[in-house]
């Protein structure tokens, strides 16, 4: 990290830290509740030999018809085999899910005090989605007591069952070693047994060191980055930041991208295509 990323995060933690000393949020702490599913894909697509993965935090889920809007118009976007989002709530969810007439599993993972509203992780997909699960991530926000999670499902895709993980690790309220505990709850979590795997959203990596530690334990789990070389996901004072990753194992990438002309969220929208390639 540079000497001015490092005074720059220094003072969003001043401020975040002054802001929120009286804001303690609610955690959903029960095993896989509350769960929000529903099914609103017509058919699913026609068989492809390659997929789109776009993984996107929707701030707070508060511009959702401009979301939508991008993920219906913008052709890096649109028409997503897996489509992962964070900080969301139930309403955001569904209607987007609407919109784009796919199928979703989400949970939130508490109720934030920024607006009183669940915030989570959701799945969305025209193709099939079972086995929806929750992972309680370790190690709460020390500020504000907020716990980070993570929603799990299979997307069966061409007769292929993808384990699928929509994430949203901490920030860097916590230190490096609780933070890697987060990251090593899910690599954990992953089955070594499945063939196809893809874990995709906000990892709050804002160091070349935290996205090597990250690469390092999901290197482990035989997962890759394939999200590499797609560049930064959020840009705040001048400076640019790669919080957003998508990792897969059982897939080849073909090509990736950071579609950045939207202003219906913080973070930048990342997009991957995929093709199939399991392991031998």
């Amino acid at each position: 990290m540079t000497h001015r990323q490092t005074v720059f995060l220094t003072f969003i933690l001043l401020f975040l830290s002054i802001s929120a000393a009286c804001q303690q949020i609610e955690n959903y702490e029960a095993a896989n509740e509350p769960l929000f599913a529903a099914n609103y894909a017509e058919s699913p697509p026609p068989v492809a030999n390659s997929i789109r993965v776009v993984t996107w935090n929707i701030k707070f889920a508060e511009q959702i018809e401009a979301a939508g809007e991008n993920l219906r118009s913008v052709e890096s976007l649109q028409q997503a085999d897996v489509l992962l989002l964070q900080e969301m709530d139930e309403t955001g969810v569904d209607t987007l899910a609407r919109t784009l007439h796919l199928n979703y599993v989400y949970y939130p993972a508490s109720v934030h005090s920024h607006h009183g509203k669940n915030f989570g992780n959701a799945i969305l997909s025209a193709w099939p989605i079972s086995a929806p699960g929750k992972i309680l991530l370790p190690h709460k926000n020390p500020k504000n007591g907020q716990r980070r999670t993570a929603t799990r499902a299979v997307v069966t895709i061409n007769g292929i069952d993808v384990l699928v993980y929509s994430v949203h690790t901490e920030t860097f309220w916590l230190d490096r070693r609780k933070r890697l505990g987060q990251f090593e709850a899910l690599a954990q979590d992953i089955s070594p047994d499945a063939p196809a795997v893809i874990v995709g959203g906000d990892f709050n990596t804002a160091t070349q060191r935290s996205i090597s530690d990250l690469d390092k334990i999901f290197a482990q789990a035989r997962l890759n980055r394939v999200s590499e070389g797609a560049g930064y996901t959020v840009q705040s004072n001048g400076l640019e930041f790669a919080l957003d990753h998508v990792y897969a194992r059982g897939f080849v990438p073909l090509q990736t991208g950071v579609y950045r002309n939207t202003s219906a969220s913080d973070h930048f929208p990342v997009w991957v295509v995929l093709n199939f390639s399991p392991e031998k």
